[in-house]
């Protein structure tokens, strides 16, 4: 029994050793207070993108993108707004911003992915209506994007 406890112990503080030394996050509230008060156009109902393209050049510096190197996954058709599944994928991305056009605000979160991180992120998003959720990564100095029209049955925002 106390070799059992003794090999625990011993795999219990080798994983407290193997993990980071330090963790950061940005503040990207304060660091890029602006991005945060780009508004998608109220009018076009979530089918204009001006606001992404907007957020995207605040945040990049370009809003310059390529199709392609991000599989993006959300549903077709979301039944509720207000919790929204959406998960993407790509390689070796040094920040990742996430956007949409249904609601007010562009940006939903920006990540920036650690030199040995695996960029595979879930979330979930509150969508007023139906409109494009857009992910853009910025990979080796370039910026790739992938987009998908989310229908949204019922609103997220109180409706």
């Amino acid at each position: 029994m106390e070799r059992r406890k003794f090999l625990g112990f011993g795999l219990g503080a080798l994983a407290v050793m193997a993990m980071p030394r330090t963790l950061m996050a940005t503040n990207y509230r304060e660091k890029l207070p602006d991005v945060w008060k780009i508004k998608n156009d109220e009018a076009s109902k979530g089918k204009s993108l001006d606001g992404t393209k907007k957020a995207i050049k605040a945040i990049f510096g370009t809003d310059k993108v390529e199709e392609g190197k991000i599989k993006l996954k959300a549903p077709d058709i979301a039944e509720n707004g207000a919790v929204v599944p959406v998960s993407f994928k790509t390689e070796k991305a040094t920040r990742i911003a996430l956007f949409q056009s249904a609601d007010p605000e562009a940006l939903v979160a920006i990540f920036d992915v650690p030199e040995i991180g695996i960029p595979d992120y879930s979330v979930r998003i509150k969508m007023k209506q139906t409109g494009t959720v857009t992910v853009v990564a910025e990979v080796d100095g370039k910026l790739y994007s992938a987009s998908k029209v989310v229908k949204v049955t019922i609103g997220g925002c109180g409706g």
